[in-house]
């Protein structure tokens, strides 16, 4: 959460001459290819995406509309592709660490190869590039910021490869699955031929998952009715001996609570298969803060325990001069003197920490305000962002894997919500499954640049398919 992000500048200027029509637009797996760029660049967590037009920017832009995406123009992209990466550089913002830069035709790379590169670049820093030594090397390259002024200064279609033999001694390497994935789109020949590569890909086999992260809310029950699958989802998990944990951003209740409700249906469980973003706000401010430090807190009973469990000094009353840090959970009974309170101490210096940025919450009546509402009031009166806790930033997932003893490749993240609990495991490299009995419907999926690697109507549907997987 503290580290500096890594950008993306996406190079898309060019002109496409002999595919006859802009490649940029070409169809890929049912989007436009930029479309499909921008959508893994920005599930894996690079930001900003930044995405250098040039040729047919007229016909291009519309595709981008609504995506996140910071779009800029390159008016002499027929000089090459070092103008591209140079107007691309000088839209990043002050904080980005290093910019990840690749190609818009380079379909066949992965989400887990961007990842890779993004991993090796925390570990060493300098220039990471695809490839391994001895071979060839390719973009997608990540370029610490120190290397931006030599970037901006090259000239020609070289690019950011110019650098590479410059510095070969200092290049860190990250190794591509094949060769494949450095082919560009330059002729429909090549185009059909990476498509025909591109439909063999499937997700990988259920039967591989050893561990399941599953959210709640919209997805074991809504409200307090049990949603179709609850029971057969727990017989399955329990058959295969499938290691779980619970994981949600609601943070108004303490684990026993949640056992007891998954009790009052009928499924037997314990605190240490569930996991709240209370919890995870208390582990975060243990490892920056002392615990007796003084927490100002607005939330339920999760976030209260789970504060005081760690030796925290909670302050709940309106009347507080002084705090160290405001903890925000979703508080049903939030007023606007719990709001006035925490504009306060914030103006005076206390940190802002969120437990999660879900906007609403499913009920039986209907989505009602959820913690991100009561969030953003704040971050407009104070004009202070939090540090976020919940999905999907990583914190939360993270201490899921440690408590299974699992990998993110052989686990299963079940969610409702596209843009936290899919997004989040998307972001760590887990396989994803979205069930649409909660907040995101199919009209949401078709709109959204989240991506799931499957979709379910419901629990049963999933442990269905599941159990096919595995014969």
């Amino acid at each position: 959460m503290s580290e500096k992000p890594i950008a993306a500048i996406i190079l898309a200027a060019g002109e496409s001459a002999r595919m006859g029509a802009p490649k940029q637009l070409l169809n890929w797996n049912g989007r436009p290819l930029i479309v499909h760029m921008v959508e893994m660049t920005w599930n894996v967590g690079l930001t900003p995406v930044v995405v250098v037009l040039g040729a047919h920017s007229d016909q291009i832009l519309p595709a981008l509309a609504g995506l996140p995406v910071q779009i800029v123009q390159n008016y002499r992209w027929q000089e090459g592709m070092s103008a591209s990466l140079n107007v691309g550089l000088a839209a990043l913002p002050p904080d980005v660490a290093a910019a990840l830069i690749l190609p818009v035709d380079q379909p066949l790379l992965t989400p887990g190869h961007l990842r890779g590169l993004m991993a090796q670049w925390r570990q060493t820093h300098g220039i990471v590039v695809s490839g391994a030594p001895g071979e060839r090397r390719g973009t997608p390259a990540v370029f610490s910021r120190e290397f931006f002024p030599e970037l901006a200064s090259l000239s020609g279609d070289m690019g950011g490869r110019a650098l590479f033999d410059r510095y070969a001694p200092q290049l860190n390497y990250t190794p591509v699955p094949n060769a494949e994935v450095f082919t560009d789109i330059d002729t429909p020949e090549v185009y059909t031929q990476l498509r025909e590569a591109a439909g063999t890909a499937r997700p990988p086999s259920l039967s591989a998952i050893r561990g399941v992260i599953c959210d709640m809310d919209g997805v074991l029950w809504r409200g307090n009715t049990p949603l179709p699958g609850l029971h057969e989802f727990f017989t399955w998990m329990h058959a295969r001996n499938l290691k779980y944990v619970l994981v949600t951003n609601n943070s108004s209740r303490t684990p026993q609570m949640y056992v007891e409700k998954l009790a009052g249906m009928g499924i037997t469980t314990t605190p240490e298969h569930v996991l709240t973003s209370s919890q995870g706000a208390a582990d975060y401010l243990i490892t920056v803060q002392p615990p007796d430090a003084a927490v100002y807190a607005i939330g339920g009973t999760g976030v209260m325990d789970a504060l005081r469990a760690r030796g925290f000094q909670v302050l709940t009353d309106d009347a507080t001069d002084q705090a160290d840090y405001v903890v925000v959970g979703w508080d049903q009974q939030f007023s606007w003197r719990k709001l006035a309170t925490a504009t306060r101490l914030i103006r005076a210096g206390a940190q802002f920490i969120a437990t999660n940025p879900d906007r609403t919450y499913p009920t039986e009546e209907g989505l009602v305000p959820g913690n991100g509402a009561q969030v953003a009031a704040l971050e407009v009166a104070t004009g202070q962002a939090p540090v976020m806790i919940g999905k999907p930033e990583p914190v939360l997932y993270e201490q899921a894997l440690t408590r299974m003893g699992t990998t993110p490749e052989t686990t299963l993240v079940i969610g409702d919500r596209l843009d936290t609990d899919i997004l989040g495991g998307i972001r760590l490299g887990m396989s994803s499954a979205l069930v649409l009995s909660g907040v995101s419907d199919a009209e949401t999926l078709r709109a959204s640049p989240i991506r799931p690697d499957r979709v379910f109507a419901n629990l049963l549907e999933l442990v269905q398919v599941w159990q096919e997987d595995t014969l």
